[in-house]
């Protein structure tokens, strides 16, 4: 693993940090050659994603905190730590979507329409993001069998692991496939938006088993999510199924409108 690709002295340049910037502007080049079809320009796309930028990061270290209260009550003094250290895609999620719904509603812009633009970027940046997981060495998978070929030994691991970031990387690329290929097809404004949330939360539900593992992996420290109690899913599981289910609710809401051809111009 390398969680520093760079040192000169006390500057240190980490992975995850570099990888989580590429998959910004990644996702930000994305949306802007996008944007004319939407009615909107590269400017007004990055007027959009600052504020999602710095809502998403706040909201993935809040909920973090949230989750791990129990750790961090005693540590207060790590709480304000500003390395990429101790995020949470789930609460990125939830605080971009608040930003995102208020850059609508104060630029009068239509919501579903700007979900529909800015879908496939996510997909984007998320598989983008995993690959600084895997460089970092964290978010890795539960303990592989023997000469599994696609093992991995991550730093302060003994056995060789699944590398799970690079799994969920894949099948976020395969979702942002099959997103652009359905938004090609007759549908109404938000339903491409509504699909990502299903297809995202697919690829999270799947990715917790080779994350998480065994329940002994996980009791022995041999993996990096956790149980929810005794029940067979994870923590992360069950948001995983909120978005889904968040995902049919809006393709649901957004087709009573009807099934449209939207008439996007070429970019």
């Amino acid at each position: 693993m390398f969680p520093t690709l760079f040192k000169s002295g006390s500057f240190e340049l980490p992975s995850f940090g570099l990888l989580m910037v590429i998959a910004f502007f990644s996702g930000l080049f994305l949306a802007q050659k996008r944007a004319p079809r939407f009615g909107l320009t590269s400017e007004d796309v990055i007027d959009s994603f600052l504020p999602m930028l710095f809502a998403g990061v706040l909201g993935a270290r809040v909920v973090f905190i949230a989750q791990e209260w129990g750790y961090y009550k005693d540590h207060m003094s790590e709480l304000l730590t500003l390395r990429f250290q101790g995020l949470t895609s789930f609460g990125g999620i939830l605080f971009g979507l608040i930003a995102c719904m208020i850059w609508c509603k104060r630029k009068g812009f239509s919501f579903p329409l700007y979900g529909d633009l800015i879908a496939p970027a996510f997909l984007l940046g998320h598989a983008i993001g995993r690959v600084g997981c895997f460089l970092n060495g964290c978010c890795f998978g539960g303990v592989c069998p023997p000469n599994f070929p696609l093992g991995v030994k991550f730093v302060g691991q003994e056995l060789l692991h699944h590398p799970a970031q690079l799994y969920d990387t894949a099948m976020n690329l395969v979702g942002l496939a099959v997103l652009l290929a359905y938004e090609k097809r007759p549908h109404s404004p938000g339903q491409t938006f509504g699909l990502m949330f299903i297809l995202h939360g697919t690829a999270r539900f799947i990715y917790e088993f080779w994350r998480a593992g065994t329940v002994e992996d996980v009791a022995a420290g041999k993996a990096s999510s956790t149980y929810m109690a005794s029940l067979p899913i994870t923590e992360a599981q069950v948001a995983a199924l909120v978005l889904v289910v968040i995902g049919a609710v809006l393709m649901a809401v957004f087709g009573r409108k009807g099934m449209i051809q939207q008439e996007l111009r070429t970019a």
